[in-house]
């Protein structure tokens, strides 16, 4: 949610409430929480967690820009 339409809520809001909460950012990357699982893994001779990755699918239709045509007998 934009901070500027906050002003258009209620002050008892639960936007407002949790204002400083979504203002932190994630402390940890996904990357530096991987490797953390990793070696608390190895550490605890327990199995390598193994990851995955599931794509997508590709989108059935390709946007459209409606994009007007400037010509310079027009501008």
């Amino acid at each position: 949610m934009p901070i500027s339409s906050l002003d258009e809520l209620p002050q008892t809001h639960v936007a407002r409430r949790n204002l400083k909460n979504s203002i932190l950012h994630r402390c940890l990357s996904c990357f530096r929480r991987g490797f953390l699982v990793i070696k608390a893994a190895v550490l605890k001779h327990l199995p390598l967690p193994q990851g995955s990755f599931f794509p997508e699918p590709w989108p059935t239709l390709t946007p459209q820009m409606n994009v007007f045509q400037i010509t310079l007998s027009s501008a």
